[in-house]
């Protein structure tokens, strides 16, 4: 099934680190922490992909793990929802010496 709930960690070339939750749901990825919303797509099918993130602070109290609160993280991956991961990375559009590596593990089916 190609859709599900995934635990994400995250780490940042700043050496910053943290973890969030995303739903995939039909290609849709939406999720987040306690101060950012991630927003983006996916392939339906396992395998690689290219994909643009959005990034958006939506609560103050946390700075973001490259230290920019929006921004569209170009990333590349690959999904393998037989197995429930996801495995990407990628740069900061506006500041590409700014990357992030994310590793997900599904937790749950989405409904």
């Amino acid at each position: 099934m190609a859709n599900g709930i995934f635990h994400v960690n995250f780490k940042a070339s700043t050496g910053d680190h943290g973890d969030g939750l995303v739903v995939v749901k039909d290609g849709s990825v939406n999720g987040g922490d306690a101060n950012f919303l991630y927003q983006g797509k996916v392939p339906t099918a396992s395998g690689p992909f290219e994909a643009k993130f959005k990034i958006s602070k939506w609560k103050a109290g946390n700075t973001n793990v490259v230290g920019i609160d929006n921004y569209t993280l170009n990333a590349k991956g690959q999904v393998d929802y037989e197995g429930g991961t996801l495995e990407l990375s990628g740069s900061v559009e506006v500041a590409p010496q700014l990357s992030i590596k994310i590793s997900g593990k599904k937790i749950s089916d989405a409904f």
